[in-house]
């Protein structure tokens, strides 16, 4: 189990990385749109993570109800438009949450509670305008509509919630409302009345273990990489291989990567950035090194067949024939 300050620095990390804009934005229009390019950095804002709800007993008594957000923005229709189309949410996750259906389904129900209660306001101040002979900033509603909190053509902004894996385990956790129904799959997905009168809710993952090579380069930026990496982690040739490949990663990405995979690569300085072959140069000369040892003993293990066989005229010509080397170590079962 991981400790508080491990929890701490992870977190801390996940939120400034991908609270960038330009980092959210590859998450929404690869999660959301397939990797089509289209919320641009510039059209998002910092929204308020935490929402909060209060449930009134009497004048003088509420109860809040609150949560907090990993990462929240909102979507305006262009650079420098007042008019909110989208709110998105990301919530980064270290570890399974097996209740995460409900996590990200409460963080949209506030939401809209809170849409609902600005209008709320908004319908005071009009209520409030018309008392002081002020001219209301809109419309006053009808009885039913400041009963309802909401008018009859308000509109309420879609919200989003995205979950990104971060963790070194795939997600197993349910992704759906009705996967934490029933276990089993049993009662509740064979009852088809009593499921069909339950909505659904779904939250949009971003697993880099359930990812393949086309997901990672449909990210637009270098997101793509680090969750390469923590892909990788656990297979030390595919690692190796992509250090090479000339990947390169700047100071808080190189420290995400440390810190989610285990895996030490030398961190470049502030505005810097190194490839990962520099960093990983140790792990990539030690694996060099133990193939070299495994592919000795491997043609040991050869030569010592060949002798035991009485075909020492051959000897010379393994080591220096790969192809007939090969076709030997088939033959003589050397692994």
């Amino acid at each position: 189990m991981e400790n508080n300050n491990d929890m701490t620095k992870k977190d801390h990390l996940t939120k400034t990385y991908i609270g960038d804009n330009v980092i959210f934005a590859d998450v929404v229009n690869y999660a959301v749109y397939d990797g089509v390019q289209v919320i641009k950095p510039e059209v998002l804002e910092d929204g308020n993570t935490v929402a909060t709800s209060y449930i009134y007993k009497g004048d003088d008594f509420r109860l809040t109800f609150e949560r907090t957000r990993d990462v929240r923005k909102i979507a305006r229709k262009n650079s420098g438009d007042n008019t909110c189309y989208m709110v998105f949410g990301a919530e980064n996750q270290s570890q399974l949450h097996y209740a995460m259906p409900v996590k990200a389904m409460t963080y949209d129900v506030l939401e809209y509670i809170c849409q609902i209660e600005n209008r709320k306001k908004t319908f005071r101040a009009i209520s409030e305008a018309k008392k002081a002979g002020e001219e209301p900033i809109e419309e006053s509603p009808d009885n039913e509509e400041f009963l309802s909190s909401w008018k009859a053509d308000d509109e309420l902004v879609p919200v989003i919630t995205i979950v990104i894996n971060f963790g070194e385990k795939k997600w197993d956790a349910p992704v759906t409302l009705h996967e934490m129904f029933d276990k089993t799959k049993r009662k509740f997905q064979r009852n088809r009345v009593i499921r069909e009168m339950i909505p659904d809710y779904k939250f949009i993952l971003i697993d880099p273990h359930q990812m393949s090579e086309d997901d990672f380069e449909r990210m637009n930026t270098n997101l793509g990489n680090v969750l390469r990496v923590i892909n990788y982690a656990n297979d030390k040739d595919k690692l190796i291989k992509f250090a090479e490949s000339g990947a390169e990663f700047n100071q808080l990405e190189t420290q995400l990567i440390n810190k989610f995979t285990g895996v030490d690569i030398d961190i470049p300085e502030e505005n810097e950035v190194k490839k990962m072959s520099e960093g990983f140069r140790q792990i990539i000369d030690e694996s060099k090194a133990e193939g070299r040892d495994a592919g000795e003993k491997k043609l040991g293990a050869l030569i010592d067949s060949l002798i035991d066989a009485g075909r020492n005229d051959e000897i010379k010509k393994v080591t220096s024939d790969a192809e007939y080397r090969q076709k030997l170590y088939v033959e003589f079962g050397i692994k």
